[in-house]
């Protein structure tokens, strides 16, 4: 069994060299702004529960790995982490994947309380780690770096910043968000999905 910190090392160059082929919107540096965003929100809640600072620091490194905008294996983002970090002996490998396969808008898109499997939903509703990451991530995606980055992966992409013409999904499903053929996909339009 490796140590934490050489786990993390690890970790951090594995993930350094996989957001290195991305666009300025999903890079390195949105990688550490979302990790220290998460781990100041966990050392503040650790202050009233406990929390695992450990799995929010490498949940939170590896949250894009095999994000679906850039990544099309078969595997999920968590399956990759998981092999990764079994790999290094890392024993709780299985949470820190749990976690990564639940950040992210779409995923959360995605989410029903009613029709999932019930310990899942207890879960993902009580997991202090995967919503102090969650919340980095969406903290990364307003203000200013959200503005920019929603443009450099618009750029990315190919994608309009703006048609005056198109007009946001209202109650948008994840099938909507996830339809790359949708008609009214625009920079402008993103925001929009966003605030329902």
């Amino acid at each position: 069994m490796s140590s934490y910190s050489n786990v993390l090392q690890e970790t951090r160059k594995m993930v350094s060299g996989y957001m290195s082929g991305l666009d300025p919107s999903h890079d390195m540096y949105h990688v550490d702004r979302v990790t220290n965003l998460a781990r100041s929100i966990a050392t503040d809640l650790s202050k009233e529960n406990i929390i695992d600072l450990e799995l929010v620091e490498l949940a939170a490194l590896c949250h894009d790995v095999g994000d679906r905008k850039y990544y099309q294996g078969k595997e999920t983002g968590g399956q990759l982490i998981k092999t990764f970090l079994s790999g290094l002996g890392y024993a709780k490998a299985d949470i820190v994947a749990d976690i990564v396969d639940h950040v992210g808008f779409s995923k959360e898109l995605g989410w029903n309380d009613e029709t999932d499997d019930a310990a899942k939903v207890k879960w993902r509703n009580s997991c202090l780690e995967l919503h102090a990451v969650q919340d980095a991530d969406k903290l990364d995606a307003i203000g200013a770096f959200g503005i920019l980055r929603c443009a450099a992966f618009s750029g990315a992409k190919n994608r309009p910043l703006y048609v005056p013409e198109h007009v946001a999904i209202q109650n948008i499903t994840q099938q909507d968000y996830l339809d790359e053929s949708n008609a009214n996909n625009s920079a402008i339009t993103h925001f929009h999905d966003l605030n329902r």
